[in-house]
C-alpha cells in the first residue's frame, strides 16, 4: 500500500521533536511493509510569506500535485491544520484515496473538537488518544476510535529499571507547548497559575526528603531530545499529569516517554488508565496530592518494587503499543466492518464509535 502521511514533521526544530507521534506512525507503516511519503504541511506553509495572507494556497497546490504524482491508496492526516477543507473536498471528489486522521490533543482544548467536527465529513475515519464517549460528537458518516500513545524502541530506547543507581527519585517535565520549547517571561503569570505547576509545588513541599528532577517550571527551562534522555535517567519514578478536563484514557505522550524509557509511572486515577495498565503491577494510580505523596514515600523506601513495576509497564508498552501494532490497528479499523473481531487481536479496550 502507498501511504501519504501529512503532518507537522518540524524541520525547523532541527530534530528537537524527533520523538513525535508522526515519526512513529511513519515508522510503523514502513516497518509493516508499506511505502510512505511524508508531507510536512507546517514546513511548506513557512516556505512562503504569502501563505499567511492567502490561506496557504501554495500548500494546497503542493499537496494536490503530490497526490497526482504518488497516487496514494491512503492519506493519513495528523494535526495537519494547514490543509484546508476545500482541499479535502477536492481530494474526496477526484481521487480514490481513503483519508484518515489521528489526533492526540484533549478534545476540549486547542479547538480540537471544532477542528475534528469540521473535517469529519471528508474523512473515512478518525483516531484519538482518548476513549471518552464525548468524542463521538465529532463524527459525521464515518467512525472515530481510540488508540494508545505509541512507543517505538528506536526512540524510547532506555531501560532505566536496569540501573542500580539513580542520583534522584522523581522526574517531571512540562513543555508549555512544543513551538518555542522555552519558558517565556511574558507567560510567567500563566505558567505559575498552571494547575500542574501548583500541584507539583505542593507535592514538593510535602516531600522534603525526596529528590525531584523538575523541568519547565519555576524558572527551570523545559528539556528536549537528547537532553531529556540525559536527565530522565537520573530518576526511577515519573509523574504523569494531564491538562484539564480529564477524559477517559486521555494521557499525553509523557506516558510513552516515561514508561517507554523504563520509569515507574504515577497516573491520575480519574483517567481510568487502569483498564490498560494494571494497577500496582504496571503503573501506580493516585487521587490528589496527599495520596501521591504517600505513594512516593512508599516506593522511595521500596525501590526494588518500583523497578519491578517499571519493568512490567515497559514490557507491556513495547509489546502491545508499539508503532507496528498501532498502525496495523488503524488499517484494521478501515478493513473490518465488524469491529468486535478486533477485540481479541489487540490488548487494550476497543472503543469504536460510528
Amino acid at each position: 500500500m502507498k501511504i501519504l502521511h501529512v503532518s507537522n514533521f518540524g524541520d525547523k526544530h532541527n530534530a528537537r521533536l524527533y520523538w513525535n507521534q508522526c515519526f512513529k506512525i511513519t515508522n510503523g507503516f514502513t516497518r509493516n511493509g508499506h511505502s510512505v511519503y511524508n508531507f510536512s504541511d507546517r514546513d511548506r506553509s513557512r516556505a512562503s510569506i504569502f501563505n499567511k495572507i492567502n490561506n496557504n494556497q501554495s500548500v494546497q497546490k503542493d499537496l494536490i500535485e503530490t497526490i497526482k504524482n504518488y497516487m496514494p491508496d491512503l492519506i493519513v492526516l495528523g494535526h495537519a491544520d494547514r490543509i484546508n477543507l476545500d482541499t479535502l473536498d477536492e481530494i474526496k471528489q477526484n481521487y480514490q484515496s481513503k483519508i484518515i486522521e489521528w489526533n492526540v490533543d484533549n478534545l476540549h482544548l486547542d479547538d480540537t473538537k471544532n477542528k475534528l467536527s469540521k473535517r469529519s465529513a471528508f474523512l473515512d475515519g478518525i483516531y484519538s488518544t482518548t476513549a471518552d464517549e464525548q468524542i463521538a460528537q465529532c463524527i459525521s458518516g464515518n467512525f472515530i476510535s481510540f488508540f494508545p500513545n505509541i512507543v517505538d524502541s528506536t526512540v524510547e530506547n532506555l531501560k532505566i529499571y536496569e540501573h542500580t543507581f539513580h542520583s534522584k527519585d522523581v522526574f517531571f517535565a512540562l513543555s508549555h507547548g512544543v513551538g518555542t520549547g522555552k519558558l517565556r517571561k511574558k507567560n510567567t503569570a500563566k505558567e505559575k497559575n498552571d494547575p500542574r505547576v501548583k500541584f507539583m509545588v505542593s507535592l514538593k513541599n510535602k516531600l522534603t526528603n525526596v529528590d525531584f528532577n523538575f523541568f519547565g517550571m519555576n524558572g527551570v527551562q523545559p528539556i528536549w531530545a537528547s537532553e531529556f534522555n540525559k536527565n530522565i535517567k537520573d530518576c526511577y519514578m515519573g509523574i504523569c499529569l494531564q491538562r484539564k478536563p480529564l477524559l477517559k484514557y486521555g494521557l499525553s505522550d509523557r506516558i510513552v516517554q516515561y514508561l517507554g524509557n523504563g520509569l515507574m509511572v504515577f497516573i491520575e486515577n480519574e483517567t481510568k488508565y487502569y483498564d490498560i495498565l494494571k494497577p500496582n503491577e504496571e503503573a501506580i494510580y493516585f487521587d490528589g496530592v496527599e495520596d501521591l505523596s504517600e505513594k512516593i514515600k512508599y516506593y522511595k523506601h521500596n525501590k526494588d518494587k518500583a523497578l519491578q513495576i517499571a519493568y512490567n509497564g515497559h514490557k507491556k508498552m513495547h509489546s502491545d503499543f508499539n508503532e507496528r501494532v498501532i498502525t496495523n490497528y488503524m488499517l484494521d479499523c478501515l478493513k473490518y466492518k465488524d469491529i468486535s473481531s478486533l477485540k481479541d487481536k489487540y490488548n487494550w479496550p476497543i472503543h469504536f464509535y460510528n
